[in-house]
C-alpha cells in the first residue's frame, strides 16, 4: 500500500466528526506530536494512521457534546470496546493489509489503556497525552466548569503515562503553559461576569 496522508485524513475526518466535540482537533494535534516523536521511524505512517483514528471508538457513542470528567470515565469503556471493530472496518475499506491493521489496533489499544509496552505504542500514547495539555483541547472537549478538574487530572495522570524521553522533557513545559492559559481564561471570564453583574 502507498500511504496517502491527505486521503487518510479526509476519510478519518468524516468518522471522527461523529465522535465527541473536539475529537477531530485533538486527533490532528496527536498526529503533529506523533510526527515529532517518531520522525525517524520507518513505520511512521502507521503511527500517523493511529493518531488520526485513535478516538474512532467514540463514534456514535454519545451525541457530540462537551463532557465532564465523570461522563468521560462512564462512556470510555463503551468507546474502547468499539475500537477494534471500527478500526478494522475503516482501515480495511481504505486498503490497509491485515498485518498493518493488527499493528494499528495494537497501538490504539495501548492508547485506550494509557499504557505502552513497545516503542511504537509509547510514541502514540505520549502524543495523545501531550496533545491534551493545551487550552484548545480543554476548551473544545470539556465544559467550562470542568476545566480545573481536567487540569488536576492531567497533573496526576500524565506523568505516569509518558514513556519517551522527549515526552518526559516536554510534559512539564506544556503543563505549566496550560495552567497559565487556564488561569488567564478563568480570570477573564470571572472579570466579565463581575462587570456584567451576572
Amino acid at each position: 500500500m502507498v500511504f496517502n496522508e491527505e486521503k487518510l485524513k479526509e476519510k478519518a475526518q468524516i468518522e471522527i466528526k461523529k465522535c465527541r466535540d473536539g475529537d477531530w482537533g485533538h486527533c490532528q494535534r496527536v498526529v503533529q506530536c506523533v510526527k515529532e516523536l517518531g520522525k525517524d521511524r520507518d513505520d511512521l505512517y502507521l503511527l500517523i494512521t493511529a493518531g488520526y483514528i485513535h478516538d474512532i471508538g467514540w463514534r456514535d457513542v454519545i451525541p457530540p457534546q462537551k463532557l465532564t470528567l465523570d461522563e468521560l470515565k462512564k462512556f470510555e469503556p463503551i468507546a474502547n470496546a468499539n475500537t477494534e471493530p471500527f478500526i478494522s472496518d475503516f482501515l480495511g475499506s481504505v486498503g490497509y493489509s491485515d498485518k498493518e491493521i493488527r499493528t494499528v489496533v495494537r497501538i490504539i489499544k495501548a492508547v485506550d489503556s494509557y499504557t505502552s509496552n513497545q516503542p511504537d505504542e509509547a510514541i502514540v500514547v505520549d502524543a495523545d497525552c501531550l496533545s491534551k495539555l493545551c487550552i484548545e483541547h480543554i476548551k473544545q472537549k470539556f465544559r467550562r466548569d470542568e476545566w480545573l478538574n481536567m487540569l488536576a487530572f492531567f497533573k496526576a495522570e500524565a506523568p505516569r503515562r509518558i514513556k519517551t524521553e522527549e515526552g518526559k522533557k516536554t510534559y512539564p513545559k506544556l503543563l505549566t503553559s496550560l495552567e497559565q492559559d487556564l488561569n488567564r481564561e478563568m480570570n477573564w471570564v470571572n472579570d466579565l461576569i463581575r462587570i456584567l453583574g451576572i
